[in-house]
């Protein structure tokens, strides 16, 4: 599969070395070539298919001299041979394409009786095809950097691209001997590049810094790429090298680690951001899961009925975290809108009021049947005429909920029945808000069709107004005057949960810190900006509404425009009366940490006291590393999974391609307006209630993480394979500085893997994803913190070691 995979690429013109074939008893005619050293690579039959995929177990011999060729290449087709393991499942594929080869001629023979000797020779001939095995010759290359480039993250980011490039020939970049620079691209997105590579030119080290690829060389590899994968339609593992200044393709391969029955997810952070900026912590992550969920299950039960169960999966998966930012699943979106009668002029509406960049439409579900979309025209017509009564409806109920539980939440004092007014919050207060999505529906439907920019009396500008009403005091008064008081507690009470982030809730607002709003206040009267915008705006609304004709269609307009800021104002007060639940939790139990927990995990805090405080150490050192990663507005999955949090050095590079989206350094970084949450650390009084920073803190370490599953078990720390049984690997956790093919017995056996070294090139990122082991690479002076014996978990997927339990190192021998 190499080589034919090679002929393709020279077939299709892509830049390939020569090379040739040649069989176990062949002379190899080296006259395809001038030069005088070659590579001579195994070419095993099954050796890149997807079931029988071991890299490294075969011999690959580099810059053989011309006379030195025909030995090279019985050495090659000697290791065929070396692994029992391998060749018994090579075999076995073999057994499997004889049997049905053997099978089709068995169809034609009683199809076609008189060309049965005919088809039996042909079959024949096939097997005795298939049973020459081959190694390629191919011209060596000398190139100054060289490496791999992945169409597809192995991981199963689908739309990101990730080149890993180290100086010289790739042999030591995969056996870890070399650094590397990893390179991640999301086109249209935005390129960074991950760690420094040091020239290995001694004379030149001090005058070349690091090494790396030029703009041109970035963007002819992305483009290779991209013509590669198109090609073979399937994501590609393509070796490069670059000489002179030329990329050559070495080889190209399926990605075999990638598992394409895994659902494709679409995330879409549109106007999210704007509820949810910057980097949010669990708990705000599951409350708003939740949330969605609920809403849009009691959506579904509205108009679905009995039908709603084959929709039900769908509506856990409306939001969703991805490196610690929040997005819409887009994908379940379109599922939903799809439902909707006119859909396919409907989507683009809605595209454009949420502020959809990415106009690209996919379905994960089957088109709805028509007698469905029929039952739902119906609904739907019958509640675009009755969602404004439905809202004013649900706005008195909720204003009478809300001021109930909010005084339950002040009285109570007992975190379990703090937690139980949650629960009964959430169902009460979610029974109706399912008619505020079909409100948006008509505030997008009638905004549209009206076609005209208005300025629309909104509830929007009541707290614009509040508060430019309050510095109006306190310039007046001052801030120590009872009268800045009295209307300061008026405006908390109506709106002190609206603030930048006001849906995190983590974010500090006025109502859990009456500071912030003083604070506002005095930068305020300094700058007197507020006041101007307001008169601006006010000034705006008076000269625009003589001209506005109050036609139904206006009407309907601004009610529903109206009503969706009224409702949206109640999901902020929503919000903030979870938080302060949580506020109140907090001082009873761990503190600012319950913003590290999910929804679930807090219950279990609460009602069986189970300790967290292992994943709350993981969570803080995530956040830490995703806020230093570049923003995306849109990535596609496949499955869940998430971006290495990439402890090292991280570089933003400027692309050419970009220019066309906007300039990149913009779209880096989205730091909060508020800028609280991170200043501040912990709330208030709760500090009390907190746990100490301390030698108790459980220990995390970073790495790269190479291969997906999460596995607890002992470190087996190996500096010698010779010092170590293979049977002494079983079900544990190994540890060592690097690996190389020689280790597949061992891992074989072993539960996980951790590395000082390592890529995603590597002999151990290799295996481990081809033997499906967790495995974490490349975490820096990991030999010197653990040991034989200690107890570990290891997350393959975020690149993540916790340590869950450490031997004392008194009296201990590491092997």
């Amino acid at each position: 599969m190499k080589a034919r995979h090679l002929e393709i690429l020279q077939e299709k013109g892509f830049p390939v070395p020569k090379f040739i074939l040649v069989s176990e008893n062949e002379e190899a005619d080296l006259s395809f070539s001038e030069r005088d050293c070659f590579a001579v690579r195994s070419n095993f039959s099954t050796e890149d298919g997807g079931e029988h995929s071991f890299a490294g177990q075969f011999l690959t011999r580099l810059s053989v001299k011309r006379e030195k060729v025909q030995e090279a290449v019985q050495e090659v087709f000697a290791s065929y041979a070396g692994s029992l393991d391998y060749k018994e499942k090579a075999n076995r594929g073999k057994t499997e394409y004889y049997l049905k080869e053997q099978g089709k001629v068995e169809k034609q023979k009683n199809a076609e009786r008189q060309e049965n000797r005919e088809k039996q020779e042909s079959t024949e001939q096939k097997k005795a095809e298939v049973l020459v095995e081959t190694v390629l010759i191919q011209e060596m290359l000398f190139p100054e950097k060289s490496g791999v480039l992945f169409t597809k993250n192995p991981k199963g980011i689908l739309s990101e691209m990730v080149v890993v490039l180290g100086e010289g020939l790739g042999d030591k970049v995969v056996e870890d001997q070399e650094n590397v620079l990893t390179y991640h691209y999301f086109p249209g997105e935005c390129l960074y590049q991950e760690g420094r590579v040091q020239s290995c030119l001694s004379e030149q080290a001090q005058e070349s810094p690091g090494l790396g690829l030029e703009e041109e060389e970035l963007k002819t590899l992305f483009t290779l790429g991209e013509r590669i994968e198109q090609l073979f339609q399937k994501p590609m593992d393509i070796e490069f090298a670059i000489e002179k200044g030329k990329v050559y393709i070495l080889q190209a391969r399926e990605i075999t680690t990638l598992d394409m029955h895994l659902p494709v997810r679409i995330l879409d952070n549109s106007n999210i951001s704007e509820s949810f900026p910057g980097i949010c912590l669990p708990l705000s992550e599951s409350f708003a899961g939740e949330m969605y969920s609920g809403i849009f299950t009691s959506l579904g039960r509205r108009f679905l009925g009995k039908r709603v169960s084959s929709y039900e999966e769908l509506f856990q998966r409306m939001v969703g975290g991805f490196s610690g930012r929040m997005y819409y699943e887009i994908s379940s979106w379109y599922d939903i809108l799809r439902l909707l009668p006119f859909s396919r002029k409907i989507i683009p509406v809605w595209q454009g009021m949420l502020g959809v960049s990415n106009e690209e439409i996919s379905f994960s579900k089957k088109k709805p049947s028509f007698f469905l979309k029929c039952r739902i025209a119906l609904l739907f017509c019958y509640y675009f005429f009755v969602s404004q009564r439905k809202m004013k409806e649900l706005d008195k109920f909720f204003q009478e909920r809300y001021a109930s539980y909010s005084k339950r939440v002040d009285e109570e004092d007992d975190a379990q029945a703090l937690y139980r007014i949650f629960l009964e919050m959430k169902e009460d207060l979610l029974r109706e808000w399912d008619i505020t999505l079909m409100n948006d529906m008509v505030s997008f439907i009638s905004t549209h069709l009206y076609g005209k920019k208005t300025a629309f009396s909104l509830e929007t500008m009541k707290p614009v107004r509040a508060l430019s009403a309050l510095k109006t005091v306190a310039e007046k008064h001052g801030l120590d005057s009872e009268e800045y008081r009295r209307e300061k507690k008026r405006y908390i009470s109506a709106y002190g949960d609206r603030i930048v982030g006001e849906l995190k809730l983590e974010t500090r607002t006025y109502r859990t810190n009456e500071e912030l709003l003083d604070r506002w206040i005095l930068d305020s009267l300094e700058t007197d900006s507020v006041e101007k915008d307001c008169e601006e705006t006010s000034c705006s609304e008076k000269a625009s509404e003589p001209k506005q004709h109050k036609s139904l269609l206006y009407r309907l307009a601004e009610s529903s425009c109206n009503n969706r800021e009224i409702s949206r104002l109640h999901r902020t007060r929503c919000f903030g009366l979870m938080r302060r639940i949580v506020d109140k939790i907090g001082e009873k139990t761990i503190g600012f940490d319950l913003y590290y927990l999910s929804l679930n995990e807090l219950k279990e805090l609460l009602f069986s006291g189970k300790d967290f405080s292992l994943k709350i150490a993981r969570e803080k050192e995530l956040r830490k590393a995703y806020d230093r990663l570049p923003v995306l507005s849109r990535v596609k999955l496949l499955g869940k999974v998430d971006r290495d949090p990439l402890a090292g050095e991280i570089s933003i590079l400027s692309y050419e391609s970009f220019k066309e989206k906007g300039n990149i350094e913009g779209q880096i970084r989205t730091p909060g307006k508020d800028g609280m949450v991170r200043k501040a650390g912990r709330i208030g009084q709760m500090e009390k209630a907190g746990k100490e920073d301390g030698d108790s803190t459980p220990r995390v370490f970073f790495g790269r993480g190479v291969s997906k599953g999460i596995f607890r078990g002992e470190v087996l720390k190996i500096k010698s394979l010779q010092e170590v049984r293979a049977t002494e690997a079983k079900g544990k956790i190994l540890l060592s500085y690097s690996t190389d093919p020689g280790w597949f017995p061992y891992l074989n056996m072993a539960g996980g893997l951790i590395t000082e070294r390592g890529s995603l090139l590597s002999h151990s990122a290799i295996l481990a994803r081809e033997l499906e082991k967790p495995a974490v690479v490349n975490i820096p002076n990991i030999m010197e913190e653990l040991q034989s014996g200690d107890i570990v978990e290891i997350d393959g997927d975020l690149g993540i070691c916790s340590v869950i339990k450490q031997k004392e190192k008194i009296g201990l021998q590491d092997k």
